[in-house]
């Protein structure tokens, strides 16, 4: 398949690297809003596309989207725009292939939606569900009867015991640690090292223990 990656900072680097290590996925471009045209990314890969000339592709090659996937590289600076640019993609009828690299395990049991990356040495256990647009960095692991929702930005070694369930556009730092039934829910932050052994609502910055402290258990 070939792919369009959205996004040409880091990510979109790291993206570039991972599919490599997928033999059916070839890049033949890099879409950015933000930067001009023909701006360089690394090596000789430059940025191809904006939204603006994608739109006018689109409409005079009716079929492109038949023959090309995309994939979210955008950041977790901006979750809002990232679950936009997903939805503007599937309105315009691009599939979102899971970029799953060969070094992760992941459950047979396990039900997956669209748009997922999953990176090296991540392990995904029995009877989890992963919705759409999530990013699982090296060496997470989501331990089983686990749910991910959408748009769900976990950094490398980010570890959740079992019947942990996230909703939708949080953000992990590294090496947080979730215990076994917890539930966290939409547009959380929470900072690296972080041992989560409570609820949490929504809209919340946790930074240390002691913010959670005020939350019912």
């Amino acid at each position: 398949m070939n792919v369009l990656v959205y996004g040409s900072g880091v990510l979109g680097t790291q993206v570039y690297h991972l599919v490599h290590e997928i033999p059916e996925i070839d890049i033949s471009g890099f879409i950015d809003d933000t930067k001009e045209i023909g701006t360089a990314i690394f090596s000789d890969l430059k940025v191809s596309e904006n939204r603006e000339t994608l739109e006018e592709k689109l409409l005079k090659e009716p079929n492109f989207t038949s023959d090309h996937g995309l994939i979210l590289a955008i950041g977790p600076d901006n979750l809002a725009a990232r679950w936009q640019a997903f939805h503007w993609g599937h309105e315009k009828g691009f599939n979102f292939p899971n970029l799953i690299h060969p070094a992760a395990s992941v459950d047979s049991s396990v039900s997956i939606g669209k748009g997922n990356i999953i990176l090296a040495n991540a392990t995904i256990d029995y009877d989890v569900s992963i919705g759409d647009a999530n990013y699982l960095d090296i060496g997470c692991l989501i331990s089983h009867n686990s749910v991910i929702g959408n748009n769900n930005f976990l950094t490398t070694g980010c570890a959740t015991a079992g019947n942990v369930k996230f909703g939708d556009h949080n953000f992990v730092g590294m090496h947080s640690t979730f215990t076994d039934f917890v539930e966290v829910g939409n547009e959380n932050y929470f900072s690296a090292k972080n041992l989560v052994s409570r609820n949490i609502p929504d809209k919340r910055k946790i930074v240390t223990f002691q913010d959670q402290k005020s939350l019912p258990i």
